[in-house]
């Protein structure tokens, strides 16, 4: 699935049952196809095709993030077990990114919501058995200390020289401490995964990656360019004050998730690997 063109407009509408009359292809992950459609009733819809897993878990979190009054797509149509397992939902209206302060505040806010579902142990569903929100035995330390072991293979292919690989793990085991129980997270919580229109939200897309994680895993992944917003953000995530030890937190967690996609990317055959590394040296330099 790693080719958007390979489920073309007339496998999508194989699919639906119904006429596709109009299919702009995304770009996506390495392991998936997205697409934008126009079903013959002419609404627009977002289609993906991913691993049935994956499927199963992105349509259970949007349910139940709907469920819970946070603003996600959505489901028009969602098939696991099909020839194809893929996922359909309603296009949803606004640009990618936050602009406003208001617009910043409402994230926190959010994010706090979606950190309140509760979870048991620690990791990402996709890659657990069982239904959501089933996680893997243990805790947040055990899964940064597996993510640390699957950084050998990488290394291996060439990817991350022998002292990058070793500073790497170095901050991984010492950087990203929590000891505490993990959080509903989404995941991969970036700005483009945010759609806004002003200084309201619009909707929260893309949870394949939600799981059991560390919060900071979220935060830090909503990397803010202008610091008003990010403060912004933390003030209304933590109403009681934001804790002293964020910016080590936030640093030390956008390494983390550097190195998760680089992984992800690597174990499902991606082909730009080595354009990820610069920015893992980066953040290196700043953790």
């Amino acid at each position: 699935m790693s080719d958007a063109g390979r489920v073309d407009g007339a496998v999508i509408q194989r699919l639906l049952s119904q006429r596709v009359t109009g299919y702009e292809p995304l770009s996506g992950f390495a392991a998936n196809t997205i697409a934008v459609v126009t079903l013959e009733s002419g609404a627009r819809a977002v289609f993906k095709a991913a691993a049935a897993r994956e499927v199963e878990v992105e349509l259970w979190a949007l349910r139940s993030m709907s469920e819970r009054g946070v603003p996600v797509p959505e489901v028009i149509a969602g098939e696991p077990d099909a020839e194809i397992p893929h996922l359909v939902t309603r296009l949803v209206s606004g640009e990618p990114g936050v602009a406003t302060l208001t617009a910043a505040s409402e994230v926190g806010r959010l994010l706090r919501a979606v950190h309140a579902v509760p979870v048991e142990g620690a990791g990402f569903f996709k890659e657990a058995s069982g239904s959501p929100p089933c996680a893997g035995e243990g805790t947040w330390a055990d899964q940064v200390a597996r993510l640390a072991d699957r950084l050998g293979p990488v290394a291996d292919a060439g990817i991350l020289t022998s002292t990058l690989l070793s500073r790497c793990r170095d901050l991984l085991l010492d950087g990203t401490r929590w000891d505490q129980p993990c959080v509903y997270a989404h995941g991969d919580f970036h700005l483009r995964h945010v759609l806004s229109a002003g200084s309201r939200i619009e909707g929260i897309i893309d949870w394949a990656d939600c799981g059991a994680a560390s919060p900071w895993l979220d935060l830090a992944r909503m990397d803010f360019r202008e610091p008003g917003l990010q403060r912004a953000m933390l003030d209304a995530y933590f109403p009681a004050g934001i804790p002293a030890d964020a910016p080590s937190h936030m640093a030390n967690h956008r390494l983390l998730y550097m190195l998760l996609a680089l992984v992800w990317e690597y174990e499902c055959g991606g082909d730009w690997l080595h354009e990820r590394v610069p920015g893992i040296e980066s953040a290196l330099a700043t953790s």
